[in-house]
C-alpha cells in the first residue's frame, strides 16, 4: 500500500512554477526544484514525474489560470473597456513585478521553442484565447457603435497582445513604470481615436 503524501501538492506546484518562471526550463535543475519545493528528488519524481513532465504540468496549469482570468476580465457581454482593460491589466502586472522576472508565457514561448514544443503550444493557445476574447469584445463594441473605428477587430486584438508582450519585455529590461504606463496610454489613445 503506497504511503500517503505528506506535502501540499498545490504549494509544491506553485514553488516549481516560480522556479521555472525565474530560471526557465533549461536554467532549472532538478536540485533547484527540490530546494524550491522542499521535496527530495525521489519524492518529486514520484509525485510529478521527471522535470519535463513537471514543466508541462506547471505550464498547463498556469495557462488554465490565465485563461480563466481572461474570461473574468473580458466577459461575454464586454465591449471596448474590457478589451482595453486587458492591456491595462497586463501593464499593471508588469509594473507589479518588482523582481523583473516577467510573464511565464513569454518565458516559455521565447526560451523553450525548440526544447519544449508541447509547452510552447499550450502557451500559444493561451495567447490565442486572449486574442479571441479581445476580438469578440471589439466586435461587440463596433456593432453597438461604442467603438466607431472601422479597423478589423482581430487585427487590433493582435496588436493589443503584441503591445502587452512588448510592455512585459520592456519591464524586464528595467523601463520605468511611468514609461510603461505611457506606452499603454498611447496605445489606448491610438486604438480609440
Amino acid at each position: 500500500m503506497p504511503r500517503p503524501r505528506k506535502f501540499d501538492e498545490s504549494t509544491a506546484l506553485r514553488a516549481a512554477r516560480e522556479t521555472f518562471r525565474r530560471s526557465g526550463y533549461a536554467g532549472t535543475s532538478l536540485s533547484d526544484l527540490a530546494e524550491a519545493t522542499g521535496l527530495g528528488k525521489g519524492s518529486l519524481y514520484n509525485a510529478f514525474g521527471d522535470k519535463h513532465q513537471l514543466f508541462e504540468r506547471v505550464v498547463s496549469e498556469y495557462c488554465d489560470e490565465v485563461d480563466r482570468s481572461t474570461d473574468r476580465r473580458i466577459g461575454r457581454d464586454a465591449g471596448l473597456d474590457a478589451a482595453l482593460g486587458y492591456l491595462r491589466a497586463m501593464t499593471d502586472d508588469t509594473i507589479a513585478d518588482q523582481a523583473r522576472i516577467g510573464c511565464m508565457i513569454a518565458k516559455v514561448t521565447s526560451e523553450s521553442a525548440t526544447s519544449e514544443p508541447a509547452a510552447v503550444q499550450r502557451a500559444s493557445q493561451t495567447l490565442h484565447h486572449a486574442e479571441d476574447a479581445i476580438a469578440d469584445a471589439l466586435t461587440r463594441a463596433q456593432t453597438s457603435g461604442e467603438w466607431k473605428r472601422q479597423d478589423n477587430p482581430r487585427e487590433v486584438a493582435q496588436l493589443i497582445i503584441a503591445i502587452s508582450r512588448g510592455i512585459d519585455a520592456l519591464g524586464k529590461a528595467g523601463y520605468s513604470s511611468d514609461t510603461l504606463r505611457a506606452i499603454e496610454r498611447t496605445a489606448t489613445r491610438l486604438i480609440t481615436r
